[in-house]
């Protein structure tokens, strides 16, 4: 039973990226860097030792919608190279489970496909999907950007 504020959210989003596989991977997995490209990240600080991997834990503070910061908890629950990366959030009774697959292309760019699902949140479906999209239009274009 879910009350007010227990939203569930699922979605897919897959983009395009003119990069290869590698360099495509390598910029998501650096999760210090997120705040590039996610608007509401506002610093990324790992808890564990170097490199990344599965049971790697950090913690994110990010701008909520009232322009309020939030501390996240952020464990990495999946890690293939160059193929999977799995990322759970969570603050509060908030939680966010993203699942990130790389595929290349022929012509040497990226498939990035995106699933994403969010429970405890008050946020509206439509704005959720909203930002994850404009989320990975901005990573696209940062990584474009650096070729």
């Amino acid at each position: 039973m879910t009350g007010k504020g227990d939203a569930f959210v699922k979605m897919e989003q897959s983009i395009m990226i003119a990069r290869p596989v590698e360099a495509v991977f390598a910029y998501r997995a650096s999760l210090r860097q997120s705040g590039e490209w996610q608007t509401d990240v506002l610093t990324t600080e790992l808890l564990t030792v170097a490199p990344l991997a599965v049971g790697t834990r950090g913690t994110e503070r990010r701008r909520e919608s009232n322009d309020d910061p939030s501390e996240w908890d952020i464990l990495v629950t999946e890690f293939e190279r160059d193929r999977v990366l799995g990322i759970v959030s969570t603050c509060g009774s908030i939680q966010i489970r993203e699942r990130d697959f790389f595929a290349a292309s022929e012509e040497g760019n990226t498939k990035y496909t995106a699933q994403v699902e969010m429970t405890g949140s008050p946020l509206p479906t439509a704005v959720f999907h909203k930002r994850t999209v404009e989320e990975l239009t901005r990573f696209r274009s940062r990584l474009e950007a650096q070729s």
